[in-house]
Parts: C-alpha cells; sequence; structure tokens
C-alpha cells in the first residue's frame, strides 16, 4: 500500500492548489492576528474597532495590519471589502513594514493576481521576510504569475525555511523527497520534516511518516510509520486522516481491519475537501460498510469528491446517472458528458468507458478516430486500453482491420488477468484467426477465463467437455464483440 501524499502546500489564504491532497491551509496570519476583540459580534461597530481604526489613521502600523485583516477576511460587524484591505495593507508597506508587503501579496493571490501577487511577495522576500519568501517560492513551484521554475522555488523555500518558518521547512523537505529543482536527499527531507514538525505542521509528520513506511533515508519501520501517522491525523491532517481511514479499511498487519474505524477517519478528512476521503465516504455509503447504505448520501458524497478532483469520485457520479442510483434521475447524456470531460482530461477509466459505450452502438456523437487515440495513448500503461483496443482492431472499428494485432493485444491483456480478452484470445486460437491454430492453448485460455468466472468462458468450455464434433465457429467471442460480428 503507497499511503505517499506529498500535498504541495496550500498555505495561502484561500487559493486551491493541491499536487496530491490538500491537508493544511494556513491561516491568514500566522504573523499576526487580529485582536480578538476586533472579530466579536456587537451591535454596529465595536468599540476596540472604532479604537483600532483612529489608531491606524495615527500611523500606528500593528493597528494598519489589524485593520487591513478585518476587511480582507470580513466579520459578523464588516462585510469583507477587499478595496479598504488594500488601502491599509498599502499603508503598512509604504513605511517599508514587510508584512503589508506580505498582505498585499495574499489578497491579490485570493483574487487569482498572481503576477501582481509575485511583485508583492518579491518586495518583501529581497528585504528578508520570510513569509514572502514562502509566498514568492510557492508561485514559482505553481508556475503562477512567474515562470515555473523549481529551482527558483527551491531556493526561496530554503530562504524561508533557513529562518523558521515552518511552512518553507515542509515545502523544503518535500522538495528534497521529490529531487524537485535537484536531486533526491532524502535525509534532508527528513530533517526539514523534523524542524517543521516541532512546529506542529502536521503534513509533516504525514510525511514522515511515508520517509518510515518506505524505509526512504531511514530504517523501515512501519510501526513508527503507523504511530506517525495517527500522530498527524490527530493533529488535523486530512491527508494522514485518509491514510488512517485506508489502514483501517483495507487492514493490515498492525492494524485490524475495522470499516467503522475507516468511515471515522475518513469523515474526518472528507469535511475537511480530501476528496480521497470523500469518494471514500460515497463507497461507504454506497456499500454499507461501516455506515448505513444510503444511495442518496453516496451521490452527495461522490459529488463532492468530483468537484474537488476525484477521478474514482466522478466515475461514480457518471454511473449514478447512467443507471439512475441515488435519487438521481436516469440520464444518459449526463453521464457521456462526464464521461467525455473525464476522458479529454486523460482519465484511462472514463476513456476505456467511452470505448465500451461506443461498440455497444450507444456513443454515436463521437468520432470513433477519437476514442482510438485515446485507447492508443493509454494501452501500453493501462491494460484495459489494451484489451479494449484489440477489440476495435479485430472488428475493424475506427481502424482498418487487423485481426493480427488484435491477437497480439488480446494476448497481453490475457497474460494480465483481463477474463473477457482471455475468452476471445481462446477463440481466436480455436478458429486461428490473426495466426495459427492451436486447440490445446484454446482450451488453457478458456480454463483460466472460466476459473476467474468468466460467463462466456464457462459456455465454450462446457460445450467442448460435454459435446462431441464441437466445431470452432460454435465457440462464441463474448457478448459484446458477439453484437459488433453480428452487425
Amino acid at each position: 500500500m503507497n499511503l505517499r501524499s506529498l500535498m504541495l502546500l496550500l498555505c495561502l489564504g484561500n487559493a486551491a492548489f493541491a499536487q496530491a491532497d490538500t491537508t493544511e491551509m494556513l491561516s491568514v496570519k500566522e504573523k499576526q492576528q487580529s485582536p480578538a476583540s476586533l472579530t466579536a459580534p456587537q451591535n454596529n461597530l465595536p468599540e476596540e474597532f472604532i479604537n483600532r481604526l483612529k489608531e491606524a489613521e495615527s500611523g500606528d502600523v500593528d493597528a494598519m495590519l489589524d485593520i487591513g485583516l478585518v476587511y480582507m477576511d470580513g466579520t459578523d460587524y464588516l462585510p469583507v471589502d477587499s478595496t479598504k484591505a488594500f488601502t491599509w495593507f498599502k499603508k503598512a508597506s509604504d513605511i517599508g513594514n514587510t508584512d503589508g508587503d506580505y498582505y498585499l501579496g495574499l489578497l491579490a493571490q485570493n483574487q487569482q493576481k498572481y503576477e501582481e501577487a509575485a511583485r508583492w511577495y518579491r518586495q518583501g522576500a529581497e528585504q528578508g521576510d520570510a513569509y514572502c519568501q514562502y509566498g514568492l517560492g510557492f508561485l514559482y513551484e505553481r508556475g503562477l504569475g512567474v515562470k515555473q521554475d523549481y529551482k527558483q522555488a527551491k531556493a526561496w523555500y530554503s530562504e524561508a525555511a533557513e529562518q523558521g518558518q515552518s511552512y518553507g521547512q515542509f515545502a523544503l523537505g518535500m522538495f528534497y523527497h521529490d529531487g524537485l529543482g535537484g536531486d533526491v536527499d532524502y535525509k534532508k527531507a527528513r530533517e526539514w520534516y523534523e524542524e517543521s514538525a516541532q512546529q506542529g505542521v502536521a503534513s509533516a509528520v504525514n510525511n514522515l511518516a511515508v520517509l518510515y513506511e518506505n524505509g526512504e533515508g531511514v530504517e523501515q519501520d512501519e510501526e513508527r510509520a503507523i504511530n506517525l501517522y495517527r500522530q498527524a491525523a490527530n493533529m488535523g491532517s486530512a491527508t494522514a486522516q485518509n491514510n488512517m481511514g485506508d489502514f483501517y479499511y483495507e487492514g493490515h498487519r498492525l492494524i485490524e481491519k475495522n470499516d467503522y474505524q475507516a468511515i471515522y477517519w475518513y469523515k474526518r478528512a472528507a469535511l475537511q475537501g480530501n476528496s480521497d476521503a470523500q469518494f471514500a465516504m460515497g463507497r461507504g455509503y454506497e456499500k454499507g460498510n461501516g455506515i448505513g447504505k444510503d444511495l442518496v448520501s453516496a451521490f452527495d458524497w461522490y459529488r463532492q469528491g468530483a468537484d474537488n478532483g476525484s477521478a474514482p469520485a466522478a466515475m461514480k457520479v457518471a454511473e449514478f446517472y447512467e443507471q439512475g442510483l441515488g435519487g438521481v434521475k436516469a440520464d444518459h447524456n449526463k453521464a457521456i458528458e462526464w464521461y467525455m470531460s473525464m476522458a479529454d482530461d486523460g482519465i484511462p477509466e472514463a476513456q476505456i468507458k467511452l470505448a465500451e459505450l461506443y461498440l455497444a452502438g450507444q456513443l454515436s456523437d463521437v468520432d470513433s478516430q477519437k476514442v482510438v487515440s485515446w485507447l492508443l495513448a493509454s494501452e501500453k500503461s493501462n491494460v484495459q486500453s489494451k484489451n479494449q483496443l484489440a477489440l476495435f482492431y479485430l472488428t475493424g472499428t475506427g481502424v482498418q482491420q487487423n485481426e493480427q494485432k488484435a491477437r497480439e493485444l488480446l494476448q497481453q491483456s490475457a497474460f494480465k488477468d483481463v477474463s473477457d480478452a482471455q475468452n476471445n484470445l481462446a477463440v481466436m486460437y480455436a478458429t486461428g484467426l490473426g495466426g495459427e491454430k492451436n486447440i490445446f492453448r484454446a482450451m488453457m485460455w478458456f480454463e483460466r477465463a472460466a476459473k476467474a468466472g468468466n460467463s462466456a468462458a464457462i459456455a465454450n468450455l462446457k460445450l467442448l467437455q460435454e459435446h462431441q464434433g464441437v466445431t470452432a465457429s460454435m465457440l462464441k467471442y463474448t457478448d459484446n464483440v458477439q453484437k459488433l460480428i453480428k452487425k
């Protein structure tokens, strides 16, 4: 089980970016927080706010930042006002305060004005502000407002980390872990994760667990890894919570399988927006594992996961539309829209599904060449793509018919235990289609497919075993191929 999740830090405001899973969100400002009195709901404007505003107008830089924060975030007594927030942060910046630069960059980033964000972060970073250095590194890592440059990102993260900025330490550890902007160095990754973890960054604790689980730069120690995952989960890391859910869902030699515990951890992660956990919650409700079966709730969680970028969840949403499950009215066109969107994004499972629908005659508005191009792009790394592509060559759908090529692809899929491919390959051996005729190999593949429960193979094997004089033409491909042949 690979539980590694190297979260790309989503530590700047509300910007939604993720490399794998989002687990840690840096509060709007760790360097400076508005006084509690400024955020307490009171009638009209609280006296404390009015007094703080007067101090800001008198030139108190901390008060300027406090007032800017109130306008940036909004409160029960003041709505969000980005223009006024900018004005107060700019006043602080104009008198040389780098906190003002940081907040101006954060404000711009939250508005997706990345070039402007980069200018403000750079202004503070070049004056040595660790938070601005981290922010600039983040933009370089993602290529937001600047050209993506891992070496520049690493350099700025390093500047921030050396000053003790906890998220800069985590990011630098991640860069050493993955070899971004330089070579992989597990020892340095561990050192920076530990520095960050000591300051309470749960993501760093999670990634320390990864090192110990995989034995990367340390002696492999699964027990310590699980303890660290649990620690990170209790600290609030959504990725670690999802990891704990996986342990309990799948079972481990050190953790007994427990669906109820799995749901407990998945739900904690899902409520934080972790898309893998949201998919897991949908699965739990769909199957009734660890929680009552409820297809409506299953669809709701699948939809949340899909909206947050989970391809498995999006596949489930499409399936629910296709079959009319979970209180959703069956809508073939809506299902196709979901599958098409994922296919265009390069999701092999969606491409395979559309290939199946095309061969079944349920996808008339899509060019066969497009479907074939999807399968060609993924067949080397995805055995189901290979199996589907074989059927296109076998039937001459969207490509020039090539029975030899079809047989080669089916054989490759059969060796990967795709039972449909095993049955269809057996028929080709029995008939001599696409190559030599060999009844012994045909029997071998029928037996392997039948052992896997393939209904077509079971019928073919029974026919061969119970009747004499069976001819190759009497043997049947899987139903989807038979329908294509009849056309």
